[in-house]
C-alpha cells in the first residue's frame, strides 16, 4: 500500500485536483446533451 511520505499541501492537493475535473467536465457535457 503505498503511502504519502509527508503531508500535501491544500494548494497542491487542490491543483491537482482541478486539473482532473477540467478534464472530465468537457466529456461530461457531451455525453448528457
Amino acid at each position: 500500500m503505498a503511502v504519502p511520505k509527508r503531508k500535501v499541501s491544500k494548494a497542491r492537493r487542490d491543483k491537482r485536483r482541478s486539473s482532473v475535473w477540467k478534464l472530465e467536465a468537457p466529456a461530461l457535457v457531451k455525453c448528457s446533451q
